[in-house]
């Protein structure tokens, strides 16, 4: 059983941050926080983990099915890491956290959707829309990311779950992204991204992109995203597990690292870029999900 927190420990400044947020600082002293994990669906039924396998596997019966998101389960850990387990090396179930899990929920995905995740690292969501999108239908998924090093972990991880056939990643902005979705998935054409008249060739080759996707010719035909996934950086007020991070890095690092009133005023700015840019890339009568947690 871990300690409970001390929120004695809390810097001022941030206790007035909390204040001025209405946020119970009793939040931070929850103990023994959940892990969450999802079974990977490319499998065939009989290669994934039963609830009760899961359970025999982390030696543990703290082990539930999430309502409402299916394949997905809450684990309280014990002595057991989830890298520890058969199904984890069989690359059966993957990490993700709840409020991803919850924002990729959110959008509805369909077999043919286009779907653009305008924040994608470090790749769980990439996998999971990949997971909903299935291998049957034209949807294909488009993540994008600043830095190349996270690009490169999505890319790790949609190949270690062989989840990446319908994906491409681009290194780039996520404010000014402007590449449509792909208009042929392999030798087959994607509804609604026919060629028009005029025709715009976008110069930007992925930094990756799977088989099917590998030679798409970048029209701009005048398509967008059927569902776009703005899962944008956040000030980590509300997460717990990285608060509580400071309490090993230094409280003396945090005003700096958190507090920073630029810092706040930019994330801010490019939290409305990324929606703004997100909408303008959405079809009429789409789906964009905005999340921050």
């Amino acid at each position: 059983m871990s300690i409970p927190f001390n929120i004695d420990q809390l810097p001022t400044c941030f206790k007035k941050f909390l204040e001025d947020n209405d946020i119970d600082p009793e939040i931070y002293t929850v103990a023994d926080l959940p892990r969450y994990i999802r079974t990977n669906t490319h499998l065939p039924l009989s290669q994934r983990p039963t609830l009760q396998q899961l359970r025999e596997q982390f030696e543990t019966d703290q082990v539930f099915s999430v309502p409402e998101l299916a394949d997905f389960f809450s684990v309280q850990l014990g002595q057991k890491r989830i890298s520890d387990i058969s199904a984890y090396k069989e690359h059966a179930i993957f990490g993700i956290d709840l409020s991803s899990a919850i924002a990729v929920e959110a959008l509805g995905l369909e077999k043919d959707d286009q779907v653009l995740d305008l924040c994608c690292a470090p790749g769980a969501k990439l996998c999971m829309i990949s997971n909903i999108l299935g291998r049957d239908g034209l949807g294909t998924v488009t993540g994008v990311d600043l830095a190349a090093h996270r690009l490169a972990t999505c890319r790790s991880l949609l190949k270690k779950y062989k989840v990446g056939e319908k994906v491409r990643l681009f290194e780039g902005d996520g404010t000014t992204f402007e590449v449509p979705p792909p208009s042929r998935l392999g030798n087959k054409v994607i509804e609604g991204s026919s060629s028009s008249k005029r025709q715009k060739v976008i110069q930007s080759k992925p930094f990756w992109a799977s088989r099917l996707l590998r030679f798409d010719s970048q029209v701009n035909s005048g398509s967008f995203y059927d569902k776009v996934l703005v899962d944008a950086e956040c000030t980590h007020d509300g997460s717990i597990a990285h608060i509580l991070k400071y309490e090993k890095w230094g409280w003396n690092t945090f005003e700096k690292n958190f507090m920073d009133s630029n810092r706040i005023l930019n994330i801010t700015q490019l939290q409305r870029d990324l929606m703004k840019q997100g909408w303008k890339m959405l079809k009429p009568g789409g789906t964009m999900v905005y999340s921050n947690y």
